[in-house]
């Protein structure tokens, strides 16, 4: 479980106030428990010195407006992409994206430039959602762009990549949407 809950749950009491292990992530790392991974950090050409800033966060439709649409953006996350993943095609990647009209927008600008992708959501039905798990894990989709969804509770080892595609505020859901990767 995630030690550091933003939600403010004690989960202990699940548990009988008892911790049986605790490893963080270098200490997983190192023990095989998960698996090492690269980091690629690109710089975003979006100035966000515009989006109000309220409650420890960016306000998230003024994020989406700045990203939703944004064809010059969405190239240059498509050209990293192929930079940096060597067979894009056989990737089996999840995006983290701002809401759904980001997530839909993000499948559309890849799926027109040939990697199949699609988006999904908690509004999602629970068999199309199981249905791209699927999907993604036979390389019948190379790329699920998500939001609120895949932060926690859910494996698929099969992912390779992870693309971060929104400002994460929070420690916790970062990590959160990284284990996603290193599974």
């Amino acid at each position: 479980a995630t030690p550091e809950r933003a939600d403010g749950n004690d989960i202990l009491g699940w548990f009988d106030h008892a911790t049986t292990a605790e490893i963080r992530l270098p200490s997983a790392i190192s023990r095989r428990l998960l698996c090492p991974f690269q980091y690629f950090g690109v710089s975003d050409p979006v100035d966000l010195s515009g989006v109000t800033w309220e409650h420890g966060g960016y306000r998230h439709d003024e994020l989406s407006d700045a990203y939703t649409g944004n064809d010059i953006r969405a190239l240059l996350v498509l050209d990293e992409f192929r930079r940096i993943v060597l067979d894009p095609l056989s990737s089996r990647t999840i995006g983290f994206c701002v809401n759904v009209a980001h997530s839909e927008f993000m499948a559309e600008f890849f799926n027109r430039h040939g990697i199949p992708a699609i988006a999904l959501s908690a509004n999602t039905p629970s068999d199309e959602r199981r249905s791209a798990k699927q999907k993604l894990v036979q390389r019948k989709i190379n790329v699920i762009f998500v939001v609120d969804l895949y932060n926690e509770g859910v494996d698929i080892p099969e992912i390779d990549t992870v693309l971060f595609l929104r400002p994460t505020e929070s420690l916790t859901v970062y990590l959160q949407q990284l284990g996603r990767g290193l599974r």
